[in-house]
């Protein structure tokens, strides 16, 4: 593989002050230190994990104002993306999700935008802040428009929340098959919500909600992705919410997939 054709890994460390249960910016180390644990064959994909640059983590202050932070995010993630390679950013809060997709939106032309996720996050703002994980999904709205964006796995509504148009409801394989062939010929960008996933099988998220997707199921989900999306972000999780390393393996392990899905041609 050519250098040029590397994937790009990055972590973004940021975690906004409205988050139930603080810990996601220790996300993007803990993945990383899991990933050493598992096999870089994917059984699944029948695929080697491909060789990526990883340069590093993006650290802007937490405790700034979101605007401030998401305007450094930014600026950074203009700089490691200038080569338009497909990347993958291992969050930090959903938040992160909002500067990479603008980022990715000026080398990408008529970006999409997949939205894999146990809740909505459209609220217009949430205790107060206009930029939050429970806001990013609007704000990329307004940016992208609502066409642009299709969410699926959703479980959980706050009462202002307009459900998607494009998406559905618990489920996310049988229906997003359906979708990607709309999207046929487009650049993806893939959003994952870890919380997406029953907390029964991964609880190390801030806001878990009862029910869910299998593992088994998201798998095939990124399988489906394979050679179609330009790049990523794997979010939300939480390595103090759950004891056990049980769930940054798992973590460690979606991020081997979808940097297989990220290298096909």
């Amino acid at each position: 593989m050519n250098s040029k054709d590397k994937p790009i890994v990055f972590g973004v460390p940021f975690e906004g002050k409205g988050n139930f249960f603080r810990g996601t910016s220790l996300g993007p180390q803990k993945i990383r230190w899991a990933l050493e644990s598992i096999e870089f064959y994917s059984l699944y994909q029948q695929a080697l994990m491909p060789r990526y640059i990883d340069v590093g983590d993006l650290y802007p202050e937490s405790d700034s104002e979101p605007e401030e932070a998401l305007k450094k995010i930014e600026a950074a993630i203009d700089r490691v993306l200038d080569g338009g390679y497909p990347f993958l950013a291992l969050g930090g809060d959903h938040l992160i999700t909002y500067p990479l997709v603008k980022s990715a939106g000026k080398i990408w032309n008529d970006i999409h935008i997949l939205h894999i996720d146990a809740h909505l996050d459209r609220r217009d703002s949430f205790e107060g802040r206009y930029f939050s994980h429970a806001t990013v999904i609007r704000r990329l709205e307004e940016l992208f428009g609502e066409n642009k964006i299709c969410s699926f796995g959703y479980r959980s509504k706050g009462p202002e929340e307009k459900e998607p148009a494009c998406g559905e409801p618990f489920r996310v394989l049988e229906p997003l098959m359906a979708q990607i062939e709309k999207w046929k010929g487009k650049p993806i960008y893939l959003t994952l919500d870890l919380d997406v996933l029953n907390p029964a099988e991964f609880p190390a998220v801030t806001n878990p909600e009862p029910g869910g997707i299998s593992f088994m199921e998201l798998l095939e989900v990124i399988k489906l992705l394979r050679g179609k999306i330009i790049g990523a972000d794997l979010v939300e999780f939480n390595p103090l919410a759950a004891p056990g390393n049980h769930s940054a393996v798992t973590a460690a392990v979606l991020m081997r997939e979808i940097l297989i899905a990220l290298s096909a041609k």
